[in-house]
């Protein structure tokens, strides 16, 4: 009784088993009795054991693999789930998919597979992405999804959170325009735009706002949570009865909380509203926080003096539950130069992890982008991490099954490489870095020399080092020859 979607999971481990012991495996339909057993508990009548998941938005990623003296049985929650039992079986006999794209898919060869488990899995942190803020084409935009896929990096619960008040106000432009004083009131006038803050102290307001979380649900029953966080920047109302709310998180919250109350009386289970603890609404309110209300702490763009610790510290005090808002590579602050990223450090990076779940946080969403050379191995580890959080304590491990698994032979200087753009803080210039790199590069390639595989590897990372120079040259550039040096970055990263 299968689905489409478990019958192509199962399609997909008997190809990738093929591939790893060079024989065929074939896909047919069973009672579970026996044989590897891939799909849901209820697709199967004569499982050999009871198994029950706890279901609801939060456990729709959960599975179990277990193996016995007449199978391997792969059952999940969900078709989700099942997709992730399928990946985390193959990751358990060997096989990887450190970056995307075939370059970084590692695929061992082995005659004779076993497994022996008992595993019950499911995610740390109910909603994870490692996602591309820039950087997503049309030629990398399956081998990303199939990278989250095979990492286990996707929302189960799909939390919305990101600057919301312009959708807001392009659905309802008809009474935006009647009701001007819907907007912001700055320095004496409306503040009347598409990305402007709302006079949150109107009742008519809130209405309106409400009545289109209420009918977004009904028109899709299914959606997991609505964004109400206020649009990005500055422009909060001036109004004395704005003022008379309280502080500005008081005022997103209220609103925020009237959606949540609203939503959750259309008797179509729990539905979540997500905001961000951010800017100007980073500080603590003084209200309580609905229990479906969702605020993610960003780690930067905290005002009014508020450390990261004392605003998770002030929402977890008022009942948020909460999530992080991270930012692993963001573009115009790094320009994928080697350690800028905060990727870049990947046992760092999993050390803040572990601390963001210790502090509470059980969403993380990761504002990352297309930046695989310098900051691959830090979005690696944290996919890891944000699946298991014990695996931050294993951080030093996973990446020495990485240098080990892509370069083989060449995992020494290799690992001088990975340490040199990513966990060394020793103060270089960057042309000391880069000769660095180059230098790890060759010594690697002279390693690996009759290794194919591990060669392409080193020479897409050669092209990233080039990049790094080319950059390096044109921010050092003044003058008549700054745009020379642009074009000539520009053409070889195109």
């Amino acid at each position: 009784e299968a689905t489409e979607r478990s019958r192509a999971a199962a399609t997909t481990l008997a190809s990738h088993l093929g591939r790893i012991a060079g024989a065929e495996f074939a896909v047919g339909e069973g009672d579970g009795a026996e044989g590897i057993v891939v799909g849901l508990p209820g697709d199967f009548a004569k499982l050999p054991f009871n198994i029950a998941f706890e279901g609801g938005a939060f456990g729709r990623e959960e599975y179990l693999l277990r193996s016995t003296d007449r199978g391997l049985y792969l059952l999940g929650a969900t078709e989700l789930a099942v997709e992730h039992a399928v990946w985390d079986t193959l990751y358990r006999l060997g096989y990887r998919q450190f970056f995307p794209g075939e370059t970084w898919e590692i695929v061992p060869e082995r005659e004779n597979l076993s497994l022996a488990v008992d595993s019950k899995e499911k995610p740390d942190f109910f909603a994870r992405r490692i996602w591309y803020n820039w950087g997503l084409w049309d030629y990398n935009r399956n081998p990303y999804a199939d990278w989250c896929a095979r990492s286990r990096a996707v929302q189960g619960f799909r939390l919305n959170s990101g600057h919301s008040y312009g959708g807001y106000i392009r659905e309802n432009k008809a009474a935006f325009d009647d009701h001007p004083e819907y907007f912001a009131l700055i320095g004496g006038k409306r503040n009347v735009g598409g990305q402007s803050k709302f006079c949150i102290s109107n009742p008519g307001l809130r209405k309106l706002i409400v009545d289109t979380a209420v009918r977004r649900f009904q028109k899709n029953p299914g959606t997991d949570s609505i964004s109400v966080d206020p649009s990005d920047g500055a422009g909060w109302c001036e109004c004395e009865p704005c003022e008379k709310m309280g502080s500005v998180s008081d005022r997103a919250l209220t609103l925020a909380n009237e959606v949540a109350a609203a939503i959750n009386e259309l008797g179509l289970g729990d539905k979540y509203v997500g905001m961000y603890a951010y800017n100007k609404h980073c500080a603590p309110p003084s209200l309580k926080v609905h229990r479906n209300v969702i605020i993610s702490v960003t780690t930067a763009f905290l005002t009014g003096g508020w450390t990261f610790d004392q605003v998770v510290e002030g929402w977890a005090g008022q009942g948020a539950t909460l999530g992080v808002y991270d930012y692993f590579s963001v573009i115009a602050w790094d320009w994928n130069m080697p350690r800028r990223g905060k990727a870049a450090h990947a046992t760092r990076l999993a050390a803040a992890i572990r601390s963001y779940y210790d502090k509470g946080a059980r969403f993380l969403d990761a504002e990352s982008g297309d930046a695989w050379g310098p900051y691959g191995l830090g979005y690696y580890v944290a996919s890891r991490v944000m699946w298991d959080i014990d695996e931050a304590d294993r951080a030093d491990e996973i990446v020495d099954d990485f240098l080990e698994k892509c370069f083989g032979p060449a995992k020494e200087p290799m690992a001088e490489f990975y340490q040199l753009i990513g966990e060394d803080r020793t103060r270089r210039s960057t042309t000391d870095m880069l000769a660095r790199m180059y230098r790890h590069l060759n010594a690697a390639r002279n390693l690996a020399k009759d290794d194919p595989k591990v060669m392409v590897r080193l020479d897409e990372l050669v092209l990233y080092t080039r990049y790094a120079e080319l950059y390096d040259a044109y921010a050092r550039t003044v003058g008549a020859g700054k745009e020379k040096a642009r074009n000539a970055m520009i053409t070889h990263a195109y």
